[in-house]
């Protein structure tokens, strides 16, 4: 409910790759232990960035009971401490017992379940992405399409940064929807923001794609998107729209286009507290020209709003856009329909009813429908510019992870080298010089020691710059 807020100036079978709860006592159950640790970050991601061999399920069970220790890894910088160390997968990025729901007395655990579910068919589409980067295309069946939408948007939505606030209703982000939250809280006796935001978690978690489309599509028809949006930002919601988050879904759905994008060879992306479903860019000022999902070392999951589809070039004209990513152009996805290419079969369908698309899109001949995507490979510099949106973005109290420590060091170095990013790379020091003491003992390969030099030189003369001992940069260049 509560509106996004800008970003300060600082914001081998399939099956092996799955399993997200890390439970403290035995397997989950009507009795499952009360204390279970639960993550806001899918351990099948945090995997991606495991430091060591990857280990099948099965060896993770057998070295597990034969030692009583996690034995995956990952490098974790905490920021507020200025550590870097490596800690089990299964004790960082979650929270104790976030998603326990206490109003239910058979399984208090089964959000979590539902969770573990929804990770275990995005392992796998995440996996089949993995292997298409040599073919620089991946092929989506709608459906498998509209589930990856889904798990993105519930990733971003189950974060625990919003469970308490995404429906308090004194919160003054709140304001419009302060009536429809007190009277939803009354009818289903619910006591809580916690208790509402989990009862959605719940209402995404069990509905399809489809279904929470159409209940959208409903309050479309009714009241009109200028209507819904104004019932937001200027007046207030009425109490008996239940679903009215489902108009939230919607949004996300409806306002971006999915694309792919590919870190440069020998780069790496990086993973931050809040980096799943980091917001980005604004346009005229309002914010959310992009949601980054990073999913692996290699790959970023991205949904450009589609004001930035290349049709829409000649109508944004005389917008203001302020983002990092622009220089970034991946190309909307390419459908590809059951019975042509050109959509002759969906003549009948009205665009300009939310209903209308719904239905059809919900439809078994809209099943049949694929989707082609050109995977976006990234520069250097536009690697290291979507890395700079993370760390420009971390918080004092936040925490980020990497795969290598030469990647690492280059990435933060040159995150460094950027007046902008004064004083925010501040929090970076104490990880550059541990990286710097790790890596004195290493010999690493050649295009990486000239990368670092170049950005330890030109550190030194940004920070030459920044004290005034050089009056005109102009006259070294």
């Amino acid at each position: 409910m509560t509106r996004r807020r800008k970003n300060t100036p600082k914001q081998k079978a399939r099956t092996e790759l799955t399993g997200e709860a890390q439970k403290t006592d035995g397997p989950l159950s009507p009795r499952a232990p009360t204390t279970q640790y639960q993550h806001f970050i899918p351990r099948f991601i945090l995997r991606r960035f495991q430091v060591g061999p990857v280990k099948s399920k099965t060896e993770r069970q057998q070295e597990f009971r034969r030692t009583g220790v996690d034995p995956e890894y990952v490098y974790y910088y905490d920021i507020a401490t200025g550590s870097l160390d490596i800690r089990p997968i299964g004790k960082v990025y979650g929270v104790p017992n976030v998603y326990q729901d206490v109003r239910d007395t058979q399984n208090i655990n089964k959000v979590e379940e539902k969770l573990a579910d929804l990770e275990r068919h995005a392992a796998s589409i995440i996996m089949d992405l993995h292997k298409a980067l040599p073919q620089g295309t991946f092929t989506l069946k709608r459906r498998s399409l509209e589930f990856l939408r889904k798990f993105l948007f519930i990733m971003h939505y189950r974060n625990v940064s919003c469970s308490d606030i995404y429906f308090q209703a004194d919160h003054p982000e709140n304001a419009g929807g302060r009536q429809w939250i007190e009277s939803f809280m009354k009818a289903k006796g619910i006591h809580s923001a916690v208790g509402v935001w989990l009862h959605f978690l719940k209402y995404y978690l069990d509905s399809s794609h489809s279904d929470i489309m159409r209940d959208a599509a409903k309050l479309v028809e009714k009241y009109g998107e200028e209507g819904l949006q104004n019932m937001i930002t200027e007046s207030h919601i009425p109490p008996g729209l239940e679903h009215f988050p489902a108009y939230t879904y919607h949004t996300h759905a409806n306002n971006y286009f999915f694309s792919i994008w590919e870190a440069a060879e020998g780069e790496e992306f990086i993973l931050t507290q809040n980096g799943f479903g980091l917001w980005e860019g604004l346009a005229d000022g309002c914010p959310d020209l992009h949601r980054i999902f990073i999913v692996s070392p290699r790959i970023a999951l991205i949904l450009r709003h589609i004001a930035l589809r290349p049709e829409m070039t000649a109508y944004i004209k005389h917008v203001s856009l302020a983002s990092s990513l622009l220089n970034v152009n991946p190309a909307p996805p390419t459908p590809i329909y059951a019975s042509g290419r050109h959509g002759l079969h969906i003549e009948h369908v009205n665009f300009q009813s939310a209903a209308s698309l719904a239905r059809y899109r919900s439809s078994q001949t809209g099943a049949n429908d694929s989707f082609m995507f050109k995977i976006t490979k990234l520069s250097r510099r536009q690697t290291l510019e979507l890395n700079s949106v993370l760390l420009v973005n971390v918080k004092e109290t936040g925490s980020l992870t990497f795969l290598s420590r030469g990647s690492m060091f280059c990435t933060a170095r040159a995150f460094r080298s950027s007046p902008a990013n004064f004083p925010a790379s501040e929090l970076l020091v104490p990880l550059i010089a541990q990286l710097t003491d790790a890596m004195e003992t290493e010999v690493l390969p050649p295009s990486l020691v000239y990368f670092a030099i170049y950005c330890i030189l030109i550190a030194l003369l940004v920070y030459l710059v920044y004290l005034g001992i050089v009056k005109s940069v102009s006259l070294l260049m």
